[in-house]
């Protein structure tokens, strides 16, 4: 994720949640989690670009521990407000640099990211990273844009991909060791673009690493 972009949500943090497109968004995803995955109170789990927490705070409360890690300190900030006003005690936010993504190893039994992956033009290396720090038999859960033509955001910057081919990204997944694979469309974010509606799907795709 570039620096331009990263100030960018720095600077948008304070005002993140006001738009209803993204908290339908959130809810539409931590639902689609919550019904893929079997959470309980003993598992440690980690949020990749957890922004102001809009998908994992609803999830914290489900889980033993929420490790939430974003590159903006802004939206960090914005996410400790709201882990006080809602009483959540098991939630660690955590300032990663753009250039350096270091996860602890096999360390969690569940990481997601929501609308991340399409930042970071490394894709196969955060993946990777992904399944370094699952535990055997872990789970990932991630959700981002279908492919589209450049037109789902109004500026550019710090944008890596125009959303992405589900299955190409199962592809590369199973190269690395997942199993259990699945996709499916939860949402559709509509906006307005050159005077009509344009439609715009999210994907999340779910699977295991292998024991």
């Amino acid at each position: 994720m570039c620096k331009e972009s990263r100030h960018d949500f720095d600077k948008a943090a304070a005002t993140w949640d006001e738009k209803p497109q993204r908290r339908l968004l959130a809810e539409a995803v931590t639902s689609a989690i919550a019904e893929s995955v079997n959470l309980h109170r003993a598992l440690q789990v980690l949020e990749y670009g957890c922004g102001t927490g809009l998908c994992g705070l609803q999830l914290a409360s489900e889980v033993g521990q929420l490790t939430a890690v974003d590159t903006s300190a802004g939206m960090l900030d914005e996410l400790r407000k709201k882990s006080r006003d809602l009483g959540l005690g098991n939630v660690t936010p955590i300032l990663i640099s753009p250039d350096s993504w270091p996860l602890p190893a096999a360390a969690f039994d569940l990481v997601f990211s929501s609308m991340v992956l399409h930042h970071v033009a490394a894709t196969h290396a955060l993946l990777q990273n992904f399944q370094q720090a699952l535990k055997p038999g872990g789970f990932l859960a991630i959700a981002d844009l279908e492919m589209e033509d450049g037109t789902f955001h109004d500026d550019p910057a710090g944008v890596a991909h125009h959303g992405f081919d589900p299955q190409a990204l199962i592809n590369k997944l199973e190269r690395l060791g997942f199993k259990a694979l699945r996709t499916r469309t939860v949402h559709t974010i509509s906006k307005q673009h050159g005077g009509e509606e344009r439609r715009y799907p999210v994907f999340l795709i779910t699977g295991q690493k292998l024991d």
